[in-house]
C-alpha cells in the first residue's frame, strides 16, 4: 500500500513539475521564423537549399544547409497545426530528453559497478531539464539535438561496456541524425567518439570491431546535403569572429544575477569531480570537455547542463542515507506520468493558441507594408537583425534574415566595406543613410526604442513615418 501511493504521489508531482513547463515560453524565438520560411520553401520547390532566399542579393548568397532537416519538421507542423503544432515537435523532445538524461546517470553509475537506481537522480533530471527548457528550448534545432547527443553518448558508453551490434547501429544512425538536422553540433559526436577510441587504447580494447564501429560513426556524419563543409560550419560563423557580435555566443559574465544558476552549476560541477572521476581515462577526457564547453559562452554552456547527470549519477553515492531507500518510481509510471503532463499542455496549447509579440517584433508594421507593396511583389524591407528573420517569414526580402554564413562573404560587402550580416547589426545608427542608399529598400522599420536624435536624423533623411505601430516606425522608401 505505501509503494502504491508513493508511485501516485510521485507521478502527481511530476505532472505538475512537467505543467510548469508553460508552453507559452517556447514561443517567440527570432530564428524560429526563418527556419519555418525556409522549411516552406524547400517543401514547396522539393530542393535542399544552398543559397540563401527571399534577400536583397536574390539567390546570389551561398548557403551551407547545416539545419535542413529541422527545417523540415518544424515547417510541416507549422502549416498544419500553426504555433501548437512546433510544440507537439517540442513536447516528444522534452519526453526524448529527461529519459535520455536520467539513462545517461544510470549507465555512469552502470560504468563503476553501482546499482543503476538512485532516488536523487529523476529530481535532479527534472530540475536541470527546467532550466534547459526555459533557456534552450524555443523552437531552434537544439531541442531536438540535446536530446540525440545525450542518447547518442548513452549508446557509446553501453557499447563500450558491450560491442553489440544495437548500440552500434543506433550510434550510426543517431550519428548520421545530428548531421543532418542540427550539423553545427555535430563535432561534439566526433570529439566524444574520438575520446571512446583513446579510452580503447588505454585499455587496450580496441578492436577491429570497435574500430569500425569508430570509423562509421564518422563517416556518417558525411552523409548530409553539404558533406564536410556542414560538419565543419562552426569554423565559418567563427570566421573574424563574426559570431561573438551575438549575445549567446559572448563570454558569461558569472557575476550577473542572472547567471546565477550557470555559476551554481559550474560549482556543482567542480564539487562533483573528486567523487565521480574514480581515475577512469574517459571520465577524465570528458571532464575537460565539459569545462570548457560550459564555460565559453551561453550557447554551448548547454552541454554542461546536458552532461552534469553523468558525474552527478555518482556523486549521490556520498548521501548515505539514501542509499539504502528502496522507494524507487518504475520507468512505465514516469513515462505514463510525463506523457500525462505533455499531454495536458498539448491540450492547453491547442484551445489557447500562442500570439506572436506585437512589441518584439513588427506585426502591424508588417501588415500595413504588405498592404501597400504591390501586388505579387516581395518589398524590400530593412529591420534590425532580430527581427529580420520575421519580416521574410510574413513576405518581405531582408538584408540579413538572422543567420551569419551566407550573409559574410565578400559578395555581400557595402558601404564601410561592411558585409550584410555587419549592415544589419550595426546599420542602424548615423550610417543608416548609407546604407539605406546602397541597398535601396522599399521599405525600413525603426525600433520605438531607437535614440531620439538618431531617430530625428533619419526623418529629415528620410521623411515622416508612414505608420507607428507597437513595434516601431515603417518609413516608405
Amino acid at each position: 500500500m505505501r509503494t502504491k501511493w508513493f508511485k501516485r504521489g510521485y507521478g502527481t508531482l511530476i505532472v505538475v513539475f512537467i505543467l510548469l513547463l508553460m508552453p507559452k515560453y517556447s514561443y517567440n524565438d527570432p530564428d524560429t521564423f526563418w527556419h519555418i520560411e525556409l522549411g516552406r520553401y524547400m517543401i514547396a520547390h522539393h530542393t535542399v537549399l544552398h543559397h540563401a532566399i527571399h534577400t536583397f542579393y536574390s539567390d546570389k548568397l551561398p548557403y551551407i544547409p547545416h539545419e535542413f532537416g529541422f527545417q523540415l519538421l518544424i515547417a510541416p507542423l507549422y502549416q498544419a497545426f500553426g504555433w501548437p503544432g512546433i510544440y507537439l515537435l517540442t513536447a516528444v523532445c522534452i519526453f526524448w530528453l529527461i529519459m535520455g538524461l536520467l539513462r545517461l546517470g544510470k549507465v555512469s553509475r552502470k560504468e563503476l559497478g553501482l546499482p543503476e537506481e538512485h532516488p536523487l537522480l529523476l529530481p535532479f533530471v527534472l530540475l536541470i531539464t527546467g532550466w534547459i527548457y526555459y533557456n534552450y528550448f524555443k523552437g531552434r534545432p537544439q531541442m531536438i539535438s540535446s536530446g540525440m547527443i545525450v542518447w547518442f553518448f548513452v549508446y557509446m558508453r553501453e557499447f563500450q561496456l558491450k560491442t553489440s551490434l544495437k548500440n552500434a547501429t543506433v550510434m550510426i544512425l543517431l550519428s548520421c541524425a545530428v548531421a543532418n538536422i542540427h550539423t553545427g553540433v555535430w563535432l561534439v559526436i566526433a570529439v566524444f567518439t574520438g575520446m571512446a577510441v583513446l579510452e580503447s587504447l588505454l585499455e587496450k580494447k580496441l578492436n577491429l570491431r570497435r574500430a569500425a564501429v569508430f570509423i562509421l560513426v564518422w563517416l556518417s556524419g558525411l552523409l548530409n546535403p553539404a558533406g564536410a563543409k556542414s560538419l565543419l560550419y562552426i569554423f565559418t560563423v567563427t570566421h573574424n569572429h563574426f559570431n561573438m557580435l551575438i549575445n549567446e555566443w559572448q563570454p558569461i559574465q558569472f557575476n550577473r544575477i542572472e547567471n546565477l544558476p550557470i555559476l551554481l552549476l559550474l560549482l556543482f560541477f567542480a564539487v562533483t569531480l573528486p567523487f565521480s572521476l574514480y581515475k577512469k581515462p574517459f571520465r577524465f577526457f570528458l571532464m575537460a570537455g565539459i569545462l570548457y564547453l560550459g564555460v565559453t559562452n551561453f550557447k554551448q554552456n548547454l552541454f554542461m547542463w546536458l552532461f552534469i547527470p553523468y558525474f552527478a549519477g555518482v556523486f549521490f553515492e556520498v548521501v548515505p542515507y539514501f542509499r539504502s531507500l528502496s522507494l524507487r518510481l518504475g520507468r512505465g509510471t514516469l513515462m505514463f506520468a510525463l506523457a500525462v503532463g505533455l499531454s495536458l499542455n498539448i491540450v492547453c496549447i491547442f484551445t489557447v493558441p500562442p500570439a506572436i509579440d506585437a512589441s518584439a517584433y513588427p506585426v502591424k508594421e508588417m501588415d500595413y507594408v504588405l498592404e501597400h507593396a504591390a501586388q505579387g511583389v516581395r518589398p524590400r524591407v530593412l529591420s534590425s537583425y532580430g527581427s529580420s528573420g520575421y519580416v521574410m517569414y510574413r513576405g518581405g526580402d531582408v538584408l540579413c534574415d538572422g543567420r551569419q554564413d551566407p550573409f559574410i562573404t565578400k559578395a555581400s560587402a557595402g558601404p564601410m566595406g561592411w558585409t550584410a550580416f555587419e549592415r544589419s547589426m550595426y546599420g542602424f545608427s548615423e550610417y543608416l543613410p548609407d546604407i539605406v542608399k546602397f541597398d535601396h529598400p522599399d521599405f525600413l522599420i525603426v525600433k520605438n526604442d531607437s535614440s531620439t536624435r538618431l531617430y530625428q536624423e533619419w526623418v529629415k533623411a528620410f521623411g515622416a513615418p508612414v505608420f507607428k505601430g507597437e513595434y516601431g516606425s515603417v518609413f516608405s522608401l
